[in-house]
């Protein structure tokens, strides 16, 4: 979600795209950040690495540049609920339910019922104005279930009620057990 983008002259055209919708999670073994974005893209074949943004006034980039790993869900249709859950306020694995979860090499969580997911570790992060830009090499990616849609942002935005403007934005992480 878009901290800023009622403020954001561009937001207009940037809508028009569609965006497939990711659970972004990264943590440093003491504290885990969970936001949700659009701000992804394969960005190398060789290896094979994935690049994400991370808003700057989130706990999530400070956890990212201490714990050097994040991972990415792509969310499925069938996850909106939990995704309305979690904007209502449901950040963190308590409230979402553990059994929600899976973990793989890096020890970041990642929904079990996503589509698909990337786990990866970081190679790079660039420093770009309110955002951190990171790039993580992957090592692994599985698609988890073939058989469902992604639930894509634009869905989110344009459904009946869209996403509510009380919709709370995740700026700090929580610690992990």
């Amino acid at each position: 979600m878009d901290t800023k983008s009622k403020l954001d002259q561009v937001e207009n055209v940037y809508n028009q795209r569609l965006r497939g919708g990711f659970f972004i999670s990264t943590t440093d073994g003491k504290r885990t950040h969970f936001h949700n974005g659009c701000w992804v893209t394969q960005c190398s074949h060789e290896p094979p690495q994935m690049l994400v943004c991370f808003p700057k006034e989130m706990e999530g980039a400070a956890i990212v540049k201490r714990g050097r790993k994040f991972a990415l869900s792509m969310t499925a249709e069938d996850q909106e609920p939990l995704m309305d859950r979690f904007f209502a306020g449901d950040q963190n694995i308590a409230a979402m339910g553990e059994e929600e979860f899976i973990y793989k090499e890096t020890g970041c969580p990642i929904l079990k019922n996503a589509q698909a997911y990337f786990d990866c570790e970081v190679s790079q992060i660039l420093d770009n104005r309110d955002f951190l830009i990171v790039i993580g090499n992957v090592l692994s990616a599985e698609i988890l279930h073939p058989e469902k849609q992604s639930l894509t942002v634009n869905h989110l935005m344009e459904r009946e009620g869209g996403v509510p403007e009380d919709a709370i934005v995740p700026l700090v992480g929580f610690d992990r057990k």
